[in-house]
């Protein structure tokens, strides 16, 4: 019951709701590592132990499904977003995200408003919460760092090349344009070419970089250009040496370019 109830009001895989709600997929990472042994496991029960509320376990628990290789469950990030994983037993799983509170309407296909619930974060937020969440319970083996590095440099692209929503969403040229999310406080990734109000990064000589807005004591992670970490060090008020540039510094989940 509960499968048939998730597939016909969440997920509506494969294809039949994606014509009536804002979604994206089915799409999958090259760089993702993936322990497939823990594809036999309960990860509804896991991943609900490990983060979810107790007063909204039940909840969470009602609207979650694993079956063979197939997860499927309301983002605890926002509610209106469904994340469907596919294969997740094998080496490349694929996604599918959709609003399951909200509907693309209209005349046309070519002309379509969405209605409904508005969510609270974008598409991309929800996708690299829910993986980083999936590689603390190791499902994902992918390094922490060099993994949210990937991910967000990933998410980035896909967005920049989108010219239809600020998001994800995009015409998959099969059924209509879609329609983009409505969010009520529309916002964006952590991405690398983004730097929070506050947090500067000055060049004083070649490799050599003063920090501005942080924290004494805050962590402060440099990666190259390829994910490997070059250096880790809580921030003491000095300066911050690297030995290779360019390079990216994350400071306190905001990315900095160092060149």
């Amino acid at each position: 019951m509960k499968m048939r109830v998730l597939n016909s009001l969440l997920f509506c895989v494969p294809c039949f709701c994606c014509a009536f709600s804002p979604h994206f997929g089915d799409f999958d990472f090259d760089f993702l590592k993936v322990d497939t042994s823990k594809s036999t496991e309960n990860i509804c029960e896991i991943y609900a132990d490990a983060f979810v509320d107790s007063s909204q376990k039940n909840y969470f628990l009602e609207n979650c499904f694993h079956e063979g290789g197939e997860v499927g469950f309301l983002s605890i990030l926002d509610s209106t977003v469904a994340l469907y994983i596919s294969a997740i037993n094998t080496e490349k799983p694929s996604f599918f995200m959709t609003r399951n509170q909200q509907a693309c309407v209209g005349a046309s296909l070519a002309d379509l408003e969405t209605t409904g619930i508005p969510g609270t974060h974008q598409f991309s937020e929800v996708l690299i919460f829910e993986l980083l969440r999936f590689q603390e319970l190791g499902v994902i083996k992918n390094n922490r760092d060099s993994f949210e590095l990937q991910l967000n440099e990933t998410v980035t692209k896909m967005i920049e090349k989108n010219d239809y929503c600020v998001d994800l969403e995009f015409s998959d040229g099969v059924i209509g344009p879609g329609c983009c999310s409505l969010v009520e406080s529309p916002s964006a990734i952590s991405r690398i070419s983004k730097v929070s109000q506050g947090v500067r990064a000055e060049k004083v000589s070649a490799g050599k970089f003063r920090l501005s807005g942080v924290p004494l004591g805050m962590e402060v992670s440099v990666f190259d250009l390829n994910g490997k970490l070059l250096l880790r060090k809580n921030f003491d008020g000095g300066f911050l040496e690297i030995p290779n540039v360019p390079a990216i510094a994350r400071v306190h989940g905001n990315w900095l370019w160092m060149k």
